[in-house]
């Protein structure tokens, strides 16, 4: 029955609309310096005492009001559990400084915890694209110990470079063998805006970095997809806040819609933004030496046809997991990144498939 309540909240749920069984409503968590903006989702009635989820949102413009987001917690909360989605503003400004969200976690978890109108034994924490990471490192702090009591994770990465390889190639391995799928340009958009002038030697590309982050707010403001041709005139008019010569670097990154950056210039920048990216950030990626018999169940998704991370980046995260946590992956044909997959068939396997991969991710709340 949950389950159920899940899909029919997903399928009838519209952004800006409330969701039939659903409150939702604006919050504040936490006090003084930690207070932050948040919205919480519940179901409209409840008799007893619920089961709490904290949702972290990736780097992206709408936080907590992005489609995707507010359709997740809104068929949580359907599926009866209590939502919290804190605001990471830093995230909202495209900044990736893994710090603020960290904070937003522990300050979310407590709140739940602390809530006499949740159940206890801890809450489910689900991270999406690259609010995952934080989720699970969040899981193993010693100060959340025995407040963690599931962690699902959508569409996430597991390897830095690799990622930003497929953002400027759209190339990926799997089963031995390159594969490409169009990446979505608004990821090396964000990733350049942060560690580009970060690289030893182009300090001096700031200004390129200001304008592809300037670009990336404007076409989540705009709400204009990034690899479409409705792009190419925010291209445009960013350009012309770069100087004549840092264009031709702006134009790698930013090239028209019909055009990809150049595979042999891809190559040999990708790696280089990823050390820098590590070296601003050490804690993006996690470590090798993460502990063992820290984490709660692990329930990860990805869509096969995600063109900002690839489905390789959760499998590989799977394979770091096995030894260290209760994991499942599902790949599906059903989502994209943040969207659905546009496809019009599916196969009844593919359902099956899913629905199941739902039913275990409700399940982590215990209820």
């Amino acid at each position: 029955m949950k389950t159920l309540r899940w899909l029919t909240a997903w399928a009838r749920t519209t952004p800006g609309k409330p969701t039939p069984g659903v409150v939702t409503e604006n919050t504040v968590i936490g006090g003084g310096e930690d207070a932050i903006q948040a919205r919480r989702h519940r179901p409209a009635s409840r008799r007893r005492p619920l089961p709490g989820w904290v949702i972290l949102h990736g780097a992206t413009r709408p936080g907590p009001d992005h489609p995707a987001i507010a359709r997740l917690a809104a068929a949580i909360a359907r599926a009866g559990g209590d939502v919290l989605v804190p605001e990471v503003r830093e995230w909202r400004e495209l900044s990736l400084d893994p710090a603020p969200a960290d904070r937003a976690l522990r300050v979310a978890v407590r709140h739940l915890c602390d809530d006499p109108d949740v159940r206890p034994g801890g809450v489910v924490l689900t991270g999406l694209s690259f609010g995952c990471p934080r989720t699970l490192i969040a899981a193993a702090d010693p100060r959340l110990k025995g407040r963690v009591r599931g962690i699902l994770g959508f569409g996430t990465y597991h390897c830095l470079e690799d990622t930003v390889r497929f953002g400027l190639t759209g190339q990926f391995r799997w089963r031995g063998n390159t594969r490409y799928l169009r990446p979505d340009p608004y990821g090396r958009w964000v990733v350049a805006s942060n560690y580009l002038h970060r690289i030893p030697g182009y300090e001096s590309a700031a200004e390129v970095a200001r304008g592809l982050g300037r670009l990336a707010a404007l076409a989540g403001d705009r709400g204009i997809m990034s690899w479409e041709p409705a792009s190419d005139p925010i291209k445009e008019e960013v350009l012309e806040s770069v100087s004549p010569g840092s264009r031709e670097l702006f134009r790698h990154f930013a090239p028209e819609a019909a055009r990809e950056p150049d595979p042999a210039w891809a190559d040999e920048i990708a790696p280089l933004l990823a050390e820098a990216g590590r070296a601003t950030h050490p804690d993006l990626e996690l470590p090798a030496t993460f502990p063992s018999g820290v984490l709660p169940p692990v329930r990860l998704i990805h869509g096969r046809h995600d063109q900002l991370i690839p489905f390789t980046e959760t499998l590989a995260l799977e394979r770091f997991l096995r030894k260290r946590a209760d994991v499942v992956t599902t790949v599906t044909d059903l989502f994209a990144h943040s969207r659905g997959s546009g496809r019009r068939v599916v196969r009844l396997g593919e359902a099956a498939r899913f629905v199941g991969a739902i039913r275990g991710a409700l399940a982590l709340d215990g209820g």
